[in-house]
Parts: C-alpha cells; structure tokens; sequence
C-alpha cells in the first residue's frame, strides 16, 4: 500500500513539473475544449430551434466531461511510455524491482485525477455560462471510475503494441475522438437502435447513460447498482482492462526477449 502511495506522489510531482514547463499549452488546450463544448451546445440550440434547455445541456456536459477525462488519460498513458522509452528510461522501468502492473496503476491514478481537476475547472466555466444546473452525487463517482476505467484498457492495448511497433501513439487521439462520436457522449443513440446497440460494447457508453440517469433523471444509486446496466458496465470494464493488460504483458515480454524494448 506504501508503495503504491509513494509512486503515486512520484508521478504527481513528475507530473506538476511537466506541466508548469508547459503551462501555456496547458491553457490553451483547456480553451480549445471548452470554446468546443459551446459550439457543440450553440449547433443543438439551433438544430432544436431552440429547444436544447439546460438539462439537455447537462446531459451533454456529462458526456462531454467524462469523454474528456478518457481520452486525455488515454493520450497520456501512451505518450508517457513512448516518452520513457525516448529518454532511455523505458527499459530500466520495465527491467527494474518494481511491478510494472503497479507502476501504470500509480499512472493511471495520477493521469484520473488530474484530468477530473482540468474538467472540474471546465466545468465551472461552462456551467454558469450556459446555466446549467449543478447535481451533486456521491454515488455517482463509483459509476465514473469505473466508466473511466474501460478507457484504460484500450490505453493498455495501445501501450503494448507500442512496445512491439513503436510507431502508436499517434492513433491514440484519433482513436479517443471516434469515442466522442461512437459512444453517445454528446447525445444518447437511443434514436439509432443499431448505433445504440453497437456503443454497448464500446467503452464509455453504458457508464455515461449511467451518469446521465443519475445526475439527469434523478435515479438513486442504489436503484442503478441493481440494474443489468451497471453490470453490464462491471463486465464491460473488467473485459476492457483484462484484455489491455494482457496485451501489455504479453508485447513487453516480446519486446524485451527480442532487445527492443529500450528502442524509439
């Protein structure tokens, strides 16, 4: 358990370094993505003759938000691996003591929490400008990590073909950007049966119908954790992660028993 905290704090404070090296880009992203949300949100208003209130516009924020944090901390794992092997420090992390299972779980804490900070200051951006109210519930966190966690094993996945390839990481935005669309971040795809019953298998999708039930609808989350969909999201989860990781394993070991695995 100290382990794991300690290479948390490691990451964060690698993290923070980096980050205020780069804090001009760090603001103009956060810009970009906002400007982008009220364009998606002006575009409904007109496509709805103006119909598109503030509780579509949550339903929206909600997808828009969770979608971010995903495909952020999907960039952001891939980069970091190609990052460490650039700087020679891949094949040290990957031959060293430490577990690498817990090394990208220490990762993927700090990449979770620091792109809930970034859309959290979004969020206080875009909601009093677009009046969109503001619905707080705890249970509502256990269903957004786990909805976020599916993400991760799509990252795990690129990350091991990464190793083998080294050539990956530019599909990872690509990749995360088709989600936007795909898992009905924006807007539910219940009006497309077959888009809707597609996006069931994709990450994101249950998980952020979840969020929208809760924080929308009003539902309790205990009334959600009995339902078939939130086990649907478990299993959908677990799937996403147990594939990743063995992806991972499986072009590290292939990549080290081959000498590449410190190569750019």
């Amino acid at each position: 358990m100290m382990q794991s905290y300690h290479l948390i704090q490691a990451e964060i404070t690698k993290l923070i370094r980096i980050e205020r090296s780069y804090w001009v880009s760090l603001l103009a992203d956060q810009l970009f993505f906002v400007l982008g949300f009220l364009i998606v949100t002006g575009v409904f208003d007109l496509v709805t003759d103006g119909n598109f209130d503030r509780w579509a516009r949550l339903s929206a924020l909600i997808g828009y938000l969770t979608w971010r944090v995903a495909g952020g901390c999907m960039a952001e794992t891939a980069v970091s691996v190609a990052d460490d092997a650039q700087f020679g420090t891949l094949e040290q992390v990957w031959m060293s003591g430490e577990s690498v299972s817990l090394i990208l779980f220490a990762r993927s804490c700090t990449f979770i929490l620091y792109y809930t900070l970034r859309v959290i200051l979004m969020a206080l951006i875009i909601m009093p400008l677009l009046r969109i109210p503001v619905i707080i519930m705890p249970g509502s966190i256990v269903i957004y990590l786990l909805t976020v966690g599916s993400a991760f094993g799509l990252a795990f996945a690129i990350t091991g073909l990464h190793l083998i390839t080294k050539n990956v990481e530019s599909i990872t935005m690509p990749l995360a950007t088709a989600l936007l669309f795909f898992s009905g971040a924006l807007s539910s795809l219940e009006g497309i049966p077959i888009l809707y019953q597609a996006s069931r298998f994709l990450p994101l999708s249950i998980g952020i119908d979840l969020l929208r039930k809760m924080l929308v609808e009003g539902a309790d989350f205990w009334q959600i954790a009995v339902s078939s969909d939130f086990y649907s999201l478990v299993v959908n989860t677990a799937v996403y992660l147990i594939i990743g990781l063995f992806i991972l394993k499986w072009a590290g070991n292939k990549a080290r028993h081959a000498g590449t695995l410190g190569h750019y």
